[in-house]
């Protein structure tokens, strides 16, 4: 039943470019697999995302010149995922298992299937020892070329390396401490729970889901990585000023500012979705957040709304490219590269909203969860050129390499 389902998920996958998460969530809640197959499930599902570029160069010379099914060919990548990286399952259970699926489609696709992986397994792996370096990582991590050329440009190959290797590693659960309801200290006594070191309000939780424990359905934590966690405290709210959260879905920053400010002042958050605005509601009732005021708008338009110099404090937490975060949203690696350049317009007219809006004398923090310099670095020293009475504060780019994290860049920035 686990590959059953992990079939179906990549199936979806591979028919709409769905998000795995919502995908793998909704599966496996309207399911009666027991914990160890939902365990596997998901481990089938991400593991074969994240290796997909590998997966597919080990099986094109047993599929080369055939016309192979889209759903056929799911069950040959998910099949050799496990027979490669999932040493503790028997390769003839695994190799059973995919028949029995193929036969789902017809008797013939059962003994394709039988036959490419029966002949898999009596071959030793396809080698990349005769490509170039940057292809043979590019092959090696899934990563798709354009995105190793453009990392080992920004940072180097060394980096790049480090980079590549991480984001195909187990992400942390990690979560924050809901200080409007408990220290960090009354939590840990809690032996689910460890200290983490990048955050002073982070702890990493050490059973199964966070979502389904007592903690975090009271409300006393809240999931948030720990790179994350980060950015809240670098814009230095104060207790009763009037924030602008520009782009707040889920809430984990914006609840993490409301912490900050002891539920005092007022926090104004817009996000351009219904869905994900609920999305914020549903974390500020959990949390016991009573300051913020939520909001369906298009932040890019918030000038409609607001006078100049309006809010003390603004967080552009920006839609990005998301390269930071691979580790948790591997199909985010296959995305078109010309997605970024489609963003970076918007997050410039972000930076002049959050300009205009913000009072003289006020800080803001710009931040994403991608490490491209397109998006990060250089958006800063555009916007800064432009607005010379706007000063860098503080600056930072975390690689996921670092802290094992996920990737993430802020900026404080000062008006006046």
């Amino acid at each position: 039943m686990a590959r059953q389902h992990a079939y179906d998920i990549l199936n979806q996958y591979f028919l709409d470019d769905s998000y795995l998460n919502i995908a793998l969530n909704e599966s496996l809640q309207d399911s009666h697999l027991k914990r160890q197959d939902k365990d596997l499930c998901t481990t089938i599902v991400y593991g074969t995302i994240q290796n997909l570029i590998y997966l597919q160069y080990q099986l094109e010379p047993y599929i080369k010149g055939k016309k192979v099914k889209r759903k056929i060919k799911t069950i040959l990548l998910m099949s050799l995922y496990q027979m490669i990286f999932l040493n503790k399952i028997p390769e003839y259970a695994i190799i059973n298992e995919a028949v029995a699926l193929a036969k789902q489609d017809n008797f013939q696709a059962g003994r394709f299937v039988n036959g490419v992986l029966r002949n898999f397994k009596r071959n030793p792996l396809r080698s990349c020892d005769e490509l170039s370096e940057k292809e043979r990582l590019s092959i090696e991590t899934s990563h798709p070329l354009w995105m190793i050329n453009m990392f080992e440009k920004q940072y180097g190959l060394e980096k790049t390396i480090k980079i590549t290797h991480e984001d195909n590693t187990i992400p942390s659960r990690s979560a924050r401490v809901n200080t409007l309801k408990m220290t960090r200290e009354q939590l840990l006594k809690d032996p689910a729970f460890q200290k983490s070191s990048l955050s002073k309000d982070g702890v990493f939780y050490q059973k199964g889901n966070i979502a389904q424990s007592e903690a975090f359905l009271k409300g006393y934590v809240t999931i948030q990585d720990e790179s994350s966690q980060l950015v809240a405290p670098l814009l230095g709210v104060q207790d009763g000023e009037y924030v602008l959260d520009m782009c707040g879905a889920p809430g984990s920053k914006t609840t993490h500012l409301s912490m900050l400010m002891h539920n005092t002042g007022t926090i104004e958050v817009y996000d351009l979705y219904e869905h994900k605005m609920k999305l914020i509601e549903q974390n500020c009732q959990r949390l016991g957040v009573k300051n913020v005021k939520a909001h369906v708008y298009d932040a890019t338009c918030l000038d409609d709304i607001y006078h100049s110099e309006t809010f003390d404090r603004i967080l552009l937490d920006a839609p990005c490219s998301g390269l930071g975060v691979l580790k948790r949203k591997p199909e985010i690696k296959y995305h078109d590269s010309r997605v970024m350049d489609e963003l970076i317009p918007i997050q410039t007219k972000l930076l002049e909203k959050a300009y205009y809006l913000l009072k003289n004398n006020g800080t803001m923090v710009y931040s994403t969860c991608t490490i491209n310099k397109k998006e990060n670095d250089f958006m800063i020293e555009q916007f800064i050129k432009k607005h010379p009475d706007m000063k860098v504060v503080h600056q930072k780019t975390i690689l996921n390499y670092e802290y094992h994290s996920d990737g993430f860049f802020m900026c404080k920035m000062k008006k006046g």
